[in-house]
């Protein structure tokens, strides 16, 4: 009955040793997903991202209705930059040649875009966003969904 005893002392001791080592954790506020709507009545969509704490070293860009567009435009703060483009099927990629810092608006707009061939009036399009930061050994972050309505016909 004491050998019992001790072994539950013991293990109480233990879990409660466990429970008290301070674990490191680090909470980072990443990219936010600010804003999203259409250009040129409907034909161009956009979305804007807020770079929080951590700089952005990457972000990709999912759609899952058949997208097609022409190219790219893309502004920090307002500024038109360049980042290095890769395409993929139903997706996009932008790499900064340097991080976007924290406190910097990114707006990206996708030029005549179209779904499934065509600019189609009251469609709400998704884009899923994903962020990498340099800070985090480049790993991707989903950010979230942008969803971009086009505007109804009249």
């Amino acid at each position: 009955m004491k050998k019992l005893f001790m072994n539950g002392l013991v293990t109480v001791a233990m879990v409660s040793g466990i429970c008290a080592i301070p674990v490191e954790t680090r909470a980072s506020s990443a990219t936010v997903v600010s804003e999203a709507g259409v250009l040129r009545n409907g034909q161009d969509h956009f979305f804007e991202v807020s770079v929080q704490a951590d700089p952005l070293q990457r972000l990709r860009v999912q759609c899952v209705t058949f997208h097609e567009l022409d190219g790219l435009s893309v502004f920090v703060d307002g500024v038109q930059v360049e980042p290095k483009e890769d395409f993929g099927f139903e997706e996009f990629a932008l790499t900064f040649a340097e991080p976007i810092p924290s406190g910097k608006t990114l707006r990206v707009v996708m030029l005549n875009s179209r779904v499934q061939g065509q600019v189609l009036k009251g469609l709400a399009v998704p884009y899923r966003i994903f962020a990498n930061y340099p800070n985090f050994s480049n790993d991707e972050f989903p950010l979230g969904t942008a969803v971009v309505r086009s505007p109804a016909k009249r």
